[in-house]
């Protein structure tokens, strides 16, 4: 099977789904991370014509999780220590700290898109605090 299909999808199309699915979600059939899902996706898919790629996991460093994040180590460290990320720190051996780079990412998931595609902090602060660890 040829892996290099080129999709055409509207952004036009993403909003119309959008907007279809918004009342799916605020009667409870669709969740907010089904919605969110939903929506990376199709809008990926709209930009580049493919699917988006599948994450592999893997444990990453401090300064690698602040990039995913676009912000500094120094400020990553003193946000963790605030308790802002639900995702936990894993020591590994006796000095060394990793994170879960899927863990990450969907952190940034849930607090990237909204119904108007906007950030918004308030989602962010509520979905962060339901997240499994």
């Amino acid at each position: 099977m040829d892996c290099n299909h080129t999709f055409f999808l509207k952004p036009q199309t993403v909003k119309l789904i959008k907007r279809l699915i918004a009342p799916l979600m605020d009667y409870g059939l669709v969740s907010n991370t089904e919605y969110n899902t939903i929506i990376i996706h199709l809008s990926y898919l709209a930009k580049h014509g493919k699917p988006m790629p599948t994450i592999v996991p893997r444990l990453i460093n401090t300064e690698e999780a602040a990039e995913m994040l676009g912000i500094c180590s120094s400020q990553f460290r003193a946000l963790e220590k605030e308790g802002a990320f639900p995702f936990k720190r894993r020591s590994v051996g006796n000095r060394t700290v990793r994170y879960k780079n899927t863990d990450i990412i969907e952190y940034m998931d849930v607090c990237s898109v909204t119904q108007d595609g906007q950030p918004d902090p308030a989602m962010h602060q509520e979905q962060s605090l339901s997240l499994p660890n």
